[in-house]
């Protein structure tokens, strides 16, 4: 019989209640599962509890550190002292309002160099549209039954006038401009003169109308436009001009041969659409007598306050702002 049909006898002997003397048998695994710590077979009992109290005694030690550790921990987060907290405010409120500053003078200096970046971009544009009306020359106060070949012939009157010989009578082009509202054309263009330029004369006329009785409102014609082939031409004719002015020489109507007319003709440079208001602004305080005289000089508006004082350039409404001493008073 074999070991393992022996085997399987013996099992069969147990299921059947058969004592056998290995139950009570006890194997070297079961006695390392059912020992205790604190018992031994050689009577080490104490070593074991010994051993034990040392692994109390190191779990305590741990627990006592971490303790004291989280107590340090709490004192360094406990409520802080009012006078470290209103220095660390203080502190921080001067922070942001160094902050708030750097800001704003960024800011200001932002705005400073786009102002300026402006004024400098309507400097250039402004002298662009100067140059293209610098050969340019108005005639302001021609009858508007002065047309076609008439307005030449009234320029060569002006020429003749003013000193030139028939031989130096400068080349030019000549033409009425349109104004709106005119119904003379279709395609109405807007005029290049402003009646508010002239602004002073139509009170002129307007006072005299009124001693003379007469109530019949006095229109400006539409300016005539003269374009002279060259550039100093049209500088001598202006010179001219203004020299005559000076010297009582005016180009009056009737001495223009115009018996029949009433008025005299004014000789105007050709000025942007910015330096026509703001020579209607000069005017305006030139008639409220703040300054002495108001002119032109390429196209760029130049006031004197008084006969002593030297001419000052204008460029913007802040200039004229500037010499008026009773708004300047005002914004005080």
């Amino acid at each position: 019989m074999s070991f393992a049909h022996k085997r399987r006898a013996s099992a069969r002997g147990l299921l059947v209640g058969q004592p056998n003397s290995s139950a009570n048998t006890i194997n070297e695994d079961d006695y390392h599962h059912h020992s205790s710590p604190f018992l031994s077979m050689d009577g080490s009992a104490e070593t074991g509890t010994d051993r034990y109290a040392a692994i109390i005694s190191a779990i305590a030690a741990t627990e006592q550190q971490e303790l004291e550790r989280c107590n340090e921990r709490n004192r360094c987060v406990g409520p802080p002292d009012e006078s470290a907290l209103d220095h660390k405010f203080d502190r921080l409120l001067s922070e942001v309002h160094g902050l708030r500053d750097q800001i704003g003078d960024r800011i200001e200096t932002l705005n400073r160099r786009l102002t300026q970046t402006n004024r400098l971009f309507l400097a250039h544009q402004d002298y662009g549209q100067r140059s293209n009306r610098a050969g340019d020359l108005l005639l302001i106060g021609v009858p508007t039954t002065v047309q076609g070949e008439g307005l030449r012939e009234c320029y060569v009157r002006i020429a003749r006038r003013l000193g030139y010989a028939e031989s130096e009578i400068p080349i030019v082009h000549i033409r009425r401009l349109e104004v709106v509202g005119s119904s003379s054309c279709a395609d109405v263009k807007p005029s290049r003169y402003s009646i508010a330029v002239l602004d002073n004369i139509a009170r002129t006329r307007a006072g005299k109308q009124a001693r003379t009785g007469s109530i019949e409102p006095s229109v400006q014609p539409p300016a005539v436009h003269v374009q002279f082939v060259f550039r100093n031409a049209r500088n001598e004719f202006y010179r001219r001009y203004q020299e005559g002015g000076r010297a009582g020489t005016g180009l009056a109507l009737q001495d223009l041969g115009y018996g029949g007319a009433d008025g005299r003709v004014y000789v105007s440079e050709n000025l942007t659409r910015g330096n026509v208001s703001l020579k209607a602004e000069a005017m305006r305080l030139k008639r409220d007598g703040k300054i002495k005289s108001v002119f032109t000089v390429n196209g760029q508006i130049y006031v004197k306050r008084t006969v002593d004082h030297r001419p000052e350039l204008v460029t913007s409404s802040v200039d004229l702002l500037l010499l008026d001493e009773t708004k300047m008073k005002a914004n005080k």
